[in-house]
């Protein structure tokens, strides 16, 4: 695990920037469910300032494609982004 949030919410596991492409993979949790985390994988464009891809485990993003799991991750990764290039 690379990052957790403060409030424990996002684990983010894999981040990674390739070109003007931010590639993100974690877990994020339920506001639902106690004690559960969705897996969440997301793709951000620099260039577009748009998220072109995304994929989560829990059940709005399987109706509409995009969650607010996805939007998280993508927050918490930009944030901490800095924090965890200094670490690696």
């Amino acid at each position: 695990m690379l990052y957790v949030s403060r409030n424990g919410k996002v684990r983010i596991n894999y981040l990674k920037r390739e070109d003007s492409l931010l590639i993100a993979k974690g877990e994020v949790a339920s506001s639902s469910k106690p004690n559960v985390f969705h897996k969440v994988e997301i793709v951000y464009s620099f260039e577009k300032k748009y998220l072109i891809r995304g994929s989560c485990d829990c059940e709005i993003s399987s109706f509409y494609g995009i969650c607010k799991h996805q939007l998280m991750l993508l927050y918490v990764s930009l944030r901490a982004r800095k924090k965890i290039s200094k670490t690696l």
